[in-house]
């Protein structure tokens, strides 16, 4: 009888705040589900950008939005530490040859007009998902030192790569703290990587010593 009941409140409260799709496709799959993802093919001409997994599929795309939400905590956990990993798995040959490197973690930046308007950056949320993963204190979080300066129409709404990339030119400030540094850049899905290419642009243009950038999804 009290199943009967709660199941019957359940699907009142349901009617009035139903969950949301993505939640729903997400909220049973487990941190092994998540790694056994269909993997991201890789980019041509870009062999510095390292996506994780593909996203023509439904739950990687359930992934990617339902990060906004960072009420999600144990996805972000879950993604945080697999992409910690992937990075592991691909600085450790630098690490190694050359002691004295220093890796910054930053996310892509959003402009702030963008930033109150939208009212989250889930890059962020990503990135700092990583940290905590990071025991080691390998990276150190520096969103303080890359910025975007300039709101920039939505890739997305964009045909070719070239419009895309003249599209950034010039929207994304580097800091003299980037000087030196291995960048790791965090971003949550890569398209034609245009994005990704403008802000290694800007970041080399700085004195950063290499860039390596990680999305969850291409």
């Amino acid at each position: 009888m009290l199943k009967s009941i709660n199941n019957f409140l359940y699907s009142i409260l349901n009617y009035i705040l139903p969950e949301r799709i993505n939640f729903i496709l997400t909220k049973n799959l487990s941190e092994n589900d998540i790694i056994n993802l269909p993997r991201a093919v890789p980019i041509d001409g870009m062999d510095w950008i390292y996506p994780i997994f593909h996203y023509k599929y439904n739950n990687v795309r359930a992934i990617i939005w339902e990060l906004k939400y960072k009420d999600n905590t144990i996805l972000l956990e879950y993604i945080g530490k697999i992409m910690h990993e992937e990075i592991l798995s691909h600085i450790g040959d630098i690490i190694i040859f050359d002691g004295n490197a220093e890796f910054l973690l930053i996310p892509i930046p959003i402009t702030e007009e963008k930033r109150i308007e939208r009212g989250y950056n889930q890059s962020e949320y990503i990135a700092k998902n990583i940290l905590e993963n990071d025991v080691g204190h390998i990276m150190i979080y520096a969103p303080q030192w890359f910025s975007k300066i300039k709101n920039t129409p939505k890739q997305s709404t964009i045909q070719t790569r070239e419009e895309r990339l003249s599209n950034l030119t010039n929207s994304f400030e580097a800091k003299l703290g980037v000087r030196g540094k291995y960048i790791i850049l965090i971003d949550d899905v890569v398209t034609t990587g245009s994005t990704l290419f403008e802000a290694r642009k800007t970041l080399l243009s700085a004195g950063a010593k290499d860039i390596l950038a990680f999305t969850i999804a291409h």
